[in-house]
């Protein structure tokens, strides 16, 4: 089904599910989560269940394969009896999927999305500023000695990898510092992603003394490679991760890295959800961010 046919037909559900939602309410949610097996989604997903179940409301969960997010929404929202739609958009997100919802779109019924970078889409949502994390990333290691600083990042396709990378830039900028281009490290949001980074890493002649990875999984694939050259964390090289994940304090070295509030953004999603659904007239605000900060640990050396 091309994307023009499935948006026409889902905004004709749509339109049947409008009609019936006043009649009544199904007291149900659809959530769409791309890995719920991922310790960062299950952080998110932990926040809309508590927040659901606290108002009574069951949850359908599914779990889109890569490019698969079209065909599920209107799958599920053309059989399932929901009264609203949270997408845990989280990583996964490219820019198309980010059209896919801003076509979508239509109040009926409500979707909340746990986007990665604001202006994308009009739909309702819950997010972080990730540039301003990626300027905090930066500025920590500026802090704390360093000057050459790496940046191992994700797809070029996802918004999210563009605005830490904005912030890193601008963060080294303020301090009058360059990125150079071969210190830009692609890898991905995941362990195996991580690793290939730090393969490039190793292949560098003049290698930074620090890295900003795209997401704590990423760092931690990235130093897990490293040990196997007997390279050091954080006496060769330190490293700064971004979520904050359970295992990032854990991990040794423990993992300096951003914090994302994500239990309480799932339960922030859900909050916003309940409010359309119940009395949409009364929600003043549709675009909620949290706030980030860095939680300093042991992966990051001082230089003199």
């Amino acid at each position: 089904m091309r994307v023009e046919e499935a948006v026409e037909a889902l905004h004709y559900v749509q339109s049947e599910t409008a009609r019936n939602f006043k009649m009544q309410r199904a007291h149900s949610v659809l959530v769409v989560a791309h890995d719920i097996g991922n310790i960062y989604y299950s952080e998110l997903f932990r926040g809309v269940q508590r927040r659901a179940e606290a108002s009574n409301y069951a949850i359908t969960i599914t779990n889109p394969s890569p490019g698969g997010t079209k065909e599920l929404i209107f799958n599920q929202l053309r059989t399932a009896k929901v009264d609203g739609v949270i997408v845990l958009s989280g990583y996964e997100m490219s820019d198309d999927d980010y059209d896919l919802l801003e076509k979508l779109y239509s109040g009926h019924p409500p979707i909340v999305a746990m986007c990665e970078e604001r202006g994308h889409v009009r739909v309702p949502q819950i997010l972080i500023d990730n540039e301003h994390a990626g300027y905090l990333a930066g500025r920590h290691l500026i802090e704390m000695g360093h000057r050459k600083i790496a940046h191992a990042y994700g797809p070029h396709r996802m918004p999210v990898r563009r605005a830490r990378a904005n912030g890193f830039r601008r963060a080294m900028a303020e301090a009058g510092l360059t990125v150079r281009e071969e210190y830009f490290l692609e890898g991905g949001f995941s362990s195996p992603g991580g690793r290939a980074a730090a393969q490039s890493y190793l292949s560098l002649k003049d290698r930074p003394t620090a890295v900003f990875c795209g997401n704590d999984e990423s760092a931690m694939g990235f130093m897990s490679q490293l040990s196997k050259y007997g390279v050091s964390v954080p006496e060769d090289v330190s490293v700064v991760g971004f979520d904050d994940i359970v295992l990032a304090d854990c991990y040794i070295p423990a993992l300096t890295t951003l914090h994302q509030p994500k239990e309480e953004m799932g339960r922030q999603a859900m909050s916003l959800l309940l409010g359309l659904i119940e009395s949409p007239a009364d929600v003043q605000q549709t675009i909620v961010e949290l706030p980030v900060h860095l939680i300093p640990r042991d992966s990051v050396k001082r230089l003199k």
